[in-house]
């Protein structure tokens, strides 16, 4: 017959010694709150038990669309129209301004919930003359000094290979000892979280196994239609049990055939000598469309409310039973008002309050004020509805 992987069972009943299946217990993979810890013999702490935390936010970001679809709608309203009076000012020798700086470390503050810069100062320690952007998931904090502070930071293009890739030691960021080999400095900023000190958790902590379910979703479905028959069915020949090496080559033909998507609707052609000799084939029960509709929903309620984004037509998705987003536009309105006081401003805030800390030594001793997106609501509604 056609070669189907057997299913084991094991079990603790010393009196059943003649099952033929073996069935095994499955432990369910699941996301958890990582550990941030000193690890022995390194100078810095582990962003995740596997140091591989950000790698993860990275990951999950690049799979599920809702997910990444909020973190970008967020960034739009965070950066808005950039920094009043000196958004163009360029701030490094690569010629970036301020406000590329900024649209990069917006972005890092909605995925860690954390910005990392590079500050430069003069000689004399009195100037900083170069601000960069780095990217939050290349930095590890060095260990805590008795006065529960870093003192320095690790900077590694990638910490699955420190052998080939180094960390490099940078001081952390100080007004006062930023001379000599500390002149180049990381300012490294968070938003505090309870029972975090070194790293933070990102806002959407809670919902990491929902986004994580929506991009395997994705997966589960696309790898079905490509292999359906697998799935879907079992053929059943009863003129007896060829060799393993006919049953091989009998499988591949039939896959090669009619799987993936590019192959529905073939004919399948069968000759029989006779009735009782002929293949038996039955498709196996699909789960509902209704559950992962229900799944769905779910996982789009879960991940925007860890977002904290109230109406999904923020989002530009339509609610079902609505006439179109022209229809809502008091709704929308509404909904991307308390949007902006409630959660954009606040991450506005932050932001100013960071890059007021570097850009005073830079030589900006003013208030910074992100300037928000200029919207015409109705102008928007009408260019979408005409999509």
């Amino acid at each position: 017959m056609c070669h189907i992987p057997q299913i084991t069972k094991t079990t603790n009943n010393s009196h059943i010694m003649d099952n033929k299946y073996n069935i095994q217990t499955i432990q369910l993979e699941s996301i958890r709150t990582p550990e941030f810890k000193e690890v022995r013999g390194k100078d810095w702490i582990s962003f995740g038990g596997d140091n591989k935390f950000p790698d993860l936010l990275i990951d999950l970001y690049n799979q599920s669309s809702i997910h990444a679809t909020c973190i970008n709608s967020k960034h739009d309203a965070v950066v808005g129209e950039g920094f009043s009076l000196v958004g163009d000012e360029i701030i490094n020798a690569e010629g970036e301004t301020l406000n590329e700086v900024l649209d990069k470390a917006a972005l890092d503050k909605l995925l860690y919930n954390g910005i990392s810069l590079n500050v430069i100062w003069n000689r004399a320690g009195d100037k900083i003359v170069e601000i960069y952007h780095i990217p939050f998931d290349k930095v590890r904090s060095g260990r805590m000094n008795e006065e529960d502070r870093v003192d320095e930071y690790f900077y590694s293009s990638n910490w699955s290979n420190t052998r080939k890739f180094p960390p490099v030691r940078y001081a952390a960021f100080s007004l006062t000892d930023n001379k000599g080999d500390n002149s180049s400095q990381i300012f490294y900023s968070f938003d505090y979280t309870p029972g975090n000190f070194t790293y933070p958790l990102p806002s959407y902590q809670a919902a990491l196994n929902d986004i994580q379910l929506d991009g395997r979703i994705s997966v589960y479905h696309n790898s079905n239609l490509s292999n359906g028959i697998s799935a879907g069915m079992i053929i059943t020949f009863t003129q007896g049990s060829p060799s393993e090496e006919e049953q091989r080559v009998l499988y591949k033909d039939l896959t090669e055939t009619f799987s993936g998507e590019e192959n529905a609707g073939r004919l399948f052609l069968n000759f029989a000598d006779g009735a009782e000799n002929r293949p038996i084939i039955e498709n196996l029960p699909s789960v509902n469309d209704d559950y992962y509709l229900l799944v769905n929903d779910r996982i789009v309620s879960n991940v925007m409310t860890s977002h904290r984004i109230s109406s999904p037509l923020l989002l530009g998705i339509k609610v079902e039973g609505g006439m179109g987003l022209g229809n809502n536009s008091e709704e929308i309105e509404t909904a991307y008002t308390h949007f902006l006081s409630s959660v954009i401003q606040p991450i506005q805030r932050s932001l100013e309050k960071s890059f007021s800390r570097v850009l005073r030594p830079f030589g900006y001793n003013i208030k910074l004020e992100i300037l928000p997106n200029k919207l015409d609501f109705n102008k928007s509604i009408d260019e979408t509805n005409q999509l």
